[in-house]
């Protein structure tokens, strides 16, 4: 269990490498205080705007925090039950205020750490994928701020994260789906786009870690060995973090994805051509720099 202040971990991404899969292990975790929202993006910016809390404390305190109110959330029959959480816990709404009055102050890594006190001798961290932007600055920070926070990092086959996001912009009406039977265009918005150009590289996520906290406790997991072996990915997982993967995520199956019915495109033969192209370099580096998985990347696309 956590002794600590702060967090325990910090998961700086990659963004669709399954860190909804790790939030949802880990809440549902009896070991674990999770922040009521996943995704704080406290640390992103130089004036945090944590707009996902602030839609969270919106709604909760329009909601209120009556004993009539209470009761009916103690009533409504849930789909899951998360562990050391209460409906209309207390900390739940404590923290959203603490973390409401931090949007638009200076960021500050001590009040960022107090955020995390609700945790009480838990374990807790936060999960935000944009954290694999972060500027050597603000690694250099962390790791003077929070020396005791490990770091975790899950690694997705470039080709394939870059996929996966397209797809998420398709369905948030972002992308044109004919660009995938178009290879210049399609190349063209590779190019022009900064959230699979910075966020799909993990070579360059590890080395800007390792060169500037190279003291923190810093793992990689690959999202291959989510998918094909859930069970040993979350035990390593939870080892890594101070918990006991014996303990069940509630009534949650280790290979558990809320996500997996959303709406895909088909990637077309020329797209992917153009993709793999474009992540030639990345994927010849990561087969020597991850290993097991990693070196299929390259194999099964020819690289």
């Amino acid at each position: 269990m956590s002794g600590q202040e702060g967090p325990d971990f910090i998961c700086i991404g990659m963004p669709k490498a399954g860190t909804g899969w790790l939030f949802d292990q880990l809440q549902y975790h009896p070991d674990f205080w999770m922040p009521p929202v996943k995704e704080l993006h406290y640390l992103n910016r130089d004036t945090p705007r944590m707009r996902n809390v602030g839609k969270r404390l919106e709604r909760a305190q329009q909601r209120g925090d009556t004993a009539k109110e209470k009761k009916r959330r103690k009533d409504k029959p849930r789909r899951h039950k998360i562990a050391n959480r209460r409906p209309g816990d207390e900390r739940d709404l404590r923290f959203l205020e603490d973390a409401g009055a931090a949007r638009g102050q200076p960021m500050d890594l001590a009040r960022y750490a107090s955020l995390f006190r609700h945790k009480g001798e838990l374990l807790s961290g936060d999960i935000s994928p944009g954290y694999c932007q972060l500027a050597d600055e603000v690694i250099q920070r962390i790791a003077s701020g929070l020396p005791e926070a490990k770091i975790v990092l899950l690694v997705r086959d470039p080709v394939a994260r870059a996929w996966s996001r397209i797809n998420m912009s398709y369905r948030d009406g972002k992308f044109d789906e004919r660009l995938v039977e178009d290879p210049d265009g399609f190349r063209r918005y590779l190019e022009g786009s900064d959230k699979i150009q910075r966020r799909s590289l993990p070579s360059k996520i590890v080395e800007n870690w390792q060169r500037c906290a190279p003291q923190l406790r810093f793992r990689h997991f690959l999202f291959d060995d989510i998918v094909d072996q859930p069970e040993k990915a979350r035990a390593e997982i939870l080892t890594f973090l101070g918990a006991d993967p014996a303990k069940k995520s509630g009534e949650l199956a280790a290979g558990y994805n809320r996500k997996a019915s959303a709406k895909k495109l088909t990637l077309t033969a020329d797209a992917k051509a153009v993709l793999i192209d474009h992540f030639r370099n990345e994927l010849k580096v990561c087969a020597e720099l991850f290993g097991g998985h990693a070196r299929k990347w390259a194999a099964n696309d020819g690289v």
